[in-house]
């Protein structure tokens, strides 16, 4: 049965608040949810897979069945689905994380380690709780600027010299250098394109525009490297990868035997039966045999008609 986007999303969402609902205040590294769970019984094993595919969730085989805890990045993503990503308490409890980690930092010179219990406690938040915090990354997300990091997950925290200061997206230059640098080739894409074949975008080997067509008219021909050409006069022919170049089937074959010859003793020549046929000229073949000469005339026209490359 297909499952509609609707209520794949929505379906998604439940599973969060049930998640949510299920971790309360514990950390994310120790609580494991059961899919078999009464609780999860609307959750599509689809959803599980889907939470998993973005790195929500992570699964982990326990007591021989499939189990599953949220990442950091989980966490974060179920605090603003429930609506408390941009709610007070959430800056609120932040702020006393961010203050408590400032002050181990202020007038020193080099980056701090500090115990995760000895930073819940200084801040008055849950270990759990912190844990969650530094695992999700939340004071960088959440206030652009430089956070704290695992110096040995869970039980240590590395607190950088740095640690407050804006984040500077030092890619920033390089992007907008990258960016330029495609609006250049697009540009030059399109300068190319006036003077390549419009289908398979062969450039022009040959172009004059004083071309005279009688004593008094001049005319013009442009002639590309994939066989076509363009002119206002004799001798236009179509693009090998034109849907409209002619088929061998748009040709009629003629065979003739010449006796006399000692070696090739038949030739074969393609006339054009159509209007496209007839600008695309292809080269008479000869052969020992009037099968030979037929071989040689296909191979002729499959090179004027192999596309360019």
């Amino acid at each position: 049965m297909t499952i509609s986007r609707a209520h794949q999303t929505q379906n998604v969402d439940l599973a969060f608040r049930l998640l949510v609902a299920e971790l309360g205040d514990r950390a994310i590294l120790v609580t494991f949810f059961d899919p078999r769970s009464d609780s999860y019984k609307e959750i599509l094993a689809t959803t599980w897979k889907e939470l998993c595919d973005q790195r929500w969730l992570e699964e982990r085989e326990l007591y021989g069945y499939p189990h599953y805890r949220l990442t950091g990045s989980g966490w974060m993503e179920a605090l603003w689905r429930a609506g408390a990503g941009e709610g007070p308490e959430l800056r609120e409890s932040s702020g006393k994380l961010a203050r408590a980690s400032k002050a181990h930092v202020k007038d020193r010179r080099e980056d701090v380690i500090v115990e995760l219990s000895k930073l819940a406690e200084e801040s008055g938040l849950s270990p759990s709780w912190v844990f969650n915090a530094i695992e999700s990354n939340l004071l960088e997300i959440l206030h652009r600027k430089r956070g704290v990091q695992w110096e040995d997950r869970g039980i240590l925290v590395k607190i950088p010299l740095n640690f407050g200061l804006d984040l500077i997206d030092h890619t920033a230059d390089l992007r907008a250098e990258l960016q330029e640098a495609q609006n250049e080739l697009e540009h030059t894409k399109q300068q190319l394109e006036e003077y390549s074949c419009p289908i398979c975008r062969a450039p022009i080997t040959f172009q004059d525009y004083n071309v005279p067509l009688s004593d008094q008219v001049d005319g013009f021909v442009v002639t590309y490297a994939c066989g076509r050409c363009d002119t206002d006069g004799y001798g236009a022919r179509p693009c090998p990868s034109d849907p409209r170049f002619p088929k061998l089937e748009e040709y009629e074959l003629h065979f003739q035997e010449h006796p006399s010859e000692p070696t090739w003793k038949w030739s074969c020549t393609a006339v054009g039966k159509t209007l496209m046929a007839k600008q695309v000229s292809i080269s008479h073949a000869m052969g020992q045999t009037k099968e030979e000469a037929h071989k040689r005339i296909i191979e002729n026209y499959q090179r004027v008609a192999d596309p360019w490359r």
